[in-house]
C-alpha cells in the first residue's frame, strides 16, 4: 500500500522477505482500535504495558494480511521479522508435509521471534488457518524497542523461557529423571500435550520410581465443565482452540518434573510425583483459578471463559495406575456432583 511523507518511508523498517512473499501489506502505522487495545493487554509480550505506552510502543510497526491457507513462515527459510497476531489463528508445524500443527498461535501471541535472537533461519512453518492480520516488527525496530521498553525484553525472556522449559518438560518425560525411560510414543495434536498411550506407559514408570525411593505422587483428572455446548453453540474448531488454550495453561501452571497428558475428549492428567495431596491441592486450585480468568477467542469479537472440575488421588502402596485413575475419577464425580468448579481429593475404596 502506498504512502505519503513520514509514513511512507517507514516500508524500509519492514523486512524485504515481507515484499517478496507478496503479502497485502500496509507500511504505515497501524490503526488501532479499541478492540485492537485488548487483544494487545491481553497480550504476554506487552504484559504490564498500559494502553497510551503501547500506542507509543507500536509506531515503528507495520501490519500484514494473510489469506487462509497461506504460509507465513517456512521452515528453514530465512526470517527477520516478528509478528503478533491481532485476528485470525495460525497453525505451527515442525513438518509442514505431515500436516500435524505442534501449536496453534491465537490473537496476542507472536511469532518469529526465535529467527531474531538466533539470527537464523525459521525453526518451524506457521500457515494461516484462516484470514489472519498481524502486526509485524522488523528485527532492528524489534531490538531499539527493546532498549526503549525493558518491559517488553522481559517479556519475551519469559515467553523464550517458557518453550524451553516445555521441551525440556518432554524430553525429561521421555528419559525420564533417573535413567532411560523411552523415546516419546505420542503427541496429542490439537494441544501439544502428550496423549494416552504416552500416559499410560511413562506415567507408571514415574510412579515405579516414586515407589522404590517411597516417595509421594499424586494424580490429578482435570475435566473442562460443560464442555459440548461450546461445540454445540461454536462449532468443532471452536472447541479445538479452548482445548488448545488449556494445553497452554496447564504448560504454564506446572513444574518440568509434572507430567501432562490429554486423556482424551476434555479430560487431561497431571501426575505430581514427590508430592502429597495437600500439595496437589494448592497446585490444581492455582490451575483452576488460572482457567477460570482465561479467555478464549473462538469467532470473530467472541471470547468464552470456561471452569474445570478436578479429582485428586495420592497413590497407596500396592495401587496400580489403573486404582489410582480410579479414585481420581471417584473424587472427579464428586467435585461435578459438588456444583462443578471445584478440587476434590479422593479416598481409597472401602
Amino acid at each position: 500500500m502506498q504512502t505519503q511523507g513520514k509514513e511512507r518511508m517507514r516500508v524500509n523498517t519492514l523486512p524485504d522477505s515481507i515484499v517478496e512473499r507478496g503479502f497485502e501489506m500496509d507500511s504505515a502505522r497501524p490503526r488501532l482500535n479499541s478492540a485492537d487495545l485488548e487483544v494487545l493487554s491481553r497480550s504476554r509480550l506487552f504484559r504490564r504495558i498500559r494502553a497510551e505506552r503501547l500506542q507509543q510502543c507500536l509506531r515503528p510497526t507495520g501490519e500484514i494480511c494473510v489469506r487462509s491457507g497461506a504460509s507465513l513462515l517456512a521452515l528453514g527459510q530465512r526470517n527477520a521479522a516478528l509478528y503478533i497476531l491481532m485476528s485470525g489463528r495460525l497453525a505451527v508445524y515442525l513438518d509442514e508435509e505431515a500436516r500435524i500443527p505442534v501449536a496453534y498461535l491465537e490473537p496476542g501471541e507472536c511469532v518469529g521471534e526465535i529467527s531474531i535472537i538466533d539470527d537464523d533461519a525459521a525453526s518451524a512453518s506457521v500457515v494461516a488457518l484462516e484470514p489472519s492480520r498481524l502486526l509485524v516488527t522488523s528485527a532492528s525496530d524489534l531490538w531499539a524497542l527493546m532498549a526503549e521498553e525493558s518491559t517488553i525484553a522481559v517479556n519475551l525472556l519469559h515467553i523464550l523461557a517458557e518453550r524451553i522449559r516445555r521441551n525440556n518438560a518432554s524430553v525429561l518425560a521421555g528419559l525420564g529423571q533417573h535413567g532411560q525411560l523411552g523415546m516419546l510414543s505420542g503427541i496429542d495434536p490439537v494441544t501439544g500435550l502428550h496423549n494416552r498411550r504416552w500416559m499410560n506407559d511413562v506415567f507408571i514408570r514415574q510412579i515405579d520410581r516414586c515407589s522404590r525411593a517411597r516417595l509421594a505422587v499424586c494424580l490429578a483428572v482435570v475435566d473442562i465443565d460443560r464442555f459440548r455446548s461450546i461445540n454445540d453453540t461454536f462449532g468443532h474448531q471452536a472447541g479445538d482452540q479452548v482445548l488448545a488454550q488449556i494445553g497452554r495453561v496447564l504448560q504454564r501452571q506446572f513444574r518440568p518434573t509434572d507430567l501432562l497428558a490429554r486423556c482424551g475428549g476434555e479430560e487431561f492428567a497431571v501426575l505430581l510425583p514427590e508430592t502429597r495431596a495437600q500439595e496437589a491441592v494448592a497446585a490444581l486450585e492455582r490451575l483452576r483459578l488460572a482457567l477460570s480468568q482465561t479467555q478464549t477467542s473462538v469467532a470473530q469479537r467472541t471470547t468464552v471463559k470456561v471452569t474445570v472440575s478436578v479429582g485428586i488421588a495420592q497413590w497407596h502402596a500396592g495401587w496400580s495406575l489403573d486404582d489410582l485413575i480410579d479414585c481420581a475419577d471417584r473424587a472427579l464425580s464428586r467435585a461435578k456432583a459438588s456444583g462443578r468448579n471445584c478440587v476434590v481429593v479422593g479416598e481409597p475404596a472401602a
